[in-house]
């Protein structure tokens, strides 16, 4: 995959020990000195131990960690650049939070103001959640006689990323505009930031789907939710999923979507308990969650609003782009409402554009769709073996795969195989940072078809 990060030596010793190159950049550039500073939004102090990514269009990317005033410091070439900074916090309650920034098009050449001054950034304060995004599976896969991609077997995988039982309240699924990164945007205020990111929501363009029945899920439990088809896709297409088992759940509301493609009847293994609803508010036979790179969350609503009345109460609507379009409306979401969401980029453009506010995903994961492979979460090393017994039932990597010279890998980064390891009996505990992009990798294919 174009997006591998490799170490790169630049400038002196002591600047590789501050900040480090993790994508390869050509030698003949000039280079600055830019600090950065990232401070606590309640203290306004410096925060340490905060990893800051400072990254390019094509893919280039520098990697630092704050030191115990707060400070990031690079050295990087003359270029345009996004900022992307993640870290923990504990309050003196011992509440966790997670710390999350980001900056685009920011200047570096020899007459910006941020070479040498540097500049200061406060962090995003979001709690930490039990709910999680493991798996997203939408970009498609292969046909198998070679005439090119099916992609009507989406899924998501949720997981309880925590070791006590919860119950989910009308929980539900929505979709920031536009549909794909790289398309046009004009969600953006003059400074560069989405001008909804001060009014505390995220839009959900076209349609949310819920749950019709709470959701409870034990320690360590997952389920599977069948975007489109809710049958064994298999049958036609080797190379996909099977979505048509009893346990699954399926978004499947004939009465608002009319898509047969989209959505044809349901496996009858899968009891029309597990369907979702769909409120629509926008327009569209289905719901087009991108196959290149959507912009995906997931939320709960409070016990004391009806989901279905919030759907469809006009002063709750707001419009993509701020064109007054059924095309382009959405309802706000409210952030303290979202548990979790996953941004998606194409490696195909160097035109992706954030839809997520930092509070929800303060990153981005690359997808290379049409190739069977899925987004998955990262094993949080440490929290996983620290459970006791964990270790010993751990399983890791897998043979070599043909993608693997791309960046497609067969395993967590860390070398953990979380599906293998499960099934031996260990509690995984996934990463859950609020940024993608330290939080997802590439998987060589879907975990259903392990």
């Amino acid at each position: 995959m174009k997006h591998l990060l490799y170490t790169y030596i630049i400038g002196s010793l002591l600047m590789l020990l501050a900040s480090s190159c993790i994508k390869d950049e050509p030698l003949s550039y000039e280079s600055f000195d830019v600090p950065v500073q990232m401070q606590n939004p309640v203290t306004g102090e410096g925060m340490s131990g905060i990893q800051v990514v400072m990254s390019t269009t094509l893919g280039n990317a520098w990697q630092a960690t704050t030191d115990d005033a707060g400070w990031a410091h690079f050295t990087l070439p003359a270029g345009i650049y996004d900022l992307s900074a993640s870290g923990l916090f504990t309050d003196t309650e011992g509440q966790e939070y997670v710390m999350n920034c980001s900056s685009s098009n920011i200047k570096v050449n020899a007459a910006a103001p941020i070479v040498g001054r540097g500049m200061v950034l406060s962090m995003v304060a979001s709690r930490r959640g039990s709910l999680i995004i493991k798996e997203l599976y939408q970009g498609g896969c292969q046909k198998d006689d070679g005439s090119g991609a099916y992609y009507y077997d989406k899924y998501v995988i949720l997981y309880n990323n925590g070791q006590l039982p919860i119950t989910i309240h009308q929980l539900g699924l929505g979709m920031a505009p536009p549909y794909n990164a790289q398309a046009s945007n004009a969600n953006y205020n003059a400074d560069g930031q989405l001008n909804y990111a001060d009014e505390g929501f995220i839009p959900a363009i076209q349609a949310i789907w819920h749950f019709n029945d709470s959701l409870h899920l034990e320690g360590g439990e997952e389920i599977v939710i069948a975007l489109n088809g809710a049958v064994d896709h298999t049958v036609s297409y080797s190379q996909s999923v099977n979505l048509g088992k009893p346990e699954y759940y399926c978004t499947y509301d004939p009465l608002t979507f009319t898509n047969t493609t989209y959505y044809p009847v349901p496996s009858e293994q899968i009891p029309t308990s597990h369907y979702l609803t769909a409120d629509l508010y926008g327009q569209g036979n289905a719901w087009p969650l991108s196959q290149v790179c959507p912009a995906f969350y997931i939320f709960s609503v409070p016990d004391n609003i009806d989901i279905d009345a919030y759907a469809n109460d006009a002063d709750n609507i707001w419009y993509h782009n701020h064109v007054v379009s059924a095309s382009g409306a959405c309802i706000r979401i409210p952030t303290e409402w979202i548990l979790d969401g996953v941004e998606v980029y194409t490696t195909t453009s160097t035109k992706n554009a954030k839809r997520l506010t930092d509070e929800v995903d303060a990153g981005a994961v690359y997808l290379t769709n049409t190739f069977g492979y899925s987004l998955h979460r990262n094993v949080d090393v440490a929290a996983t073996k620290a459970i006791p017994g964990n270790e010993e039932r751990l399983v890791y990597g897998l043979n070599e795969t043909p993608d693997a010279s791309q960046g497609v890998v067969p395993a967590d980064p860390s070398g953990i195989h979380a599906e293998a390891s499960a099934r031996q009996g260990s509690f995984i505990i996934y990463q859950d940072t609020n940024n993608s992009s330290n939080d997802f990798f590439e998987r060589y294919q879907a975990t259903l078809r392990d």
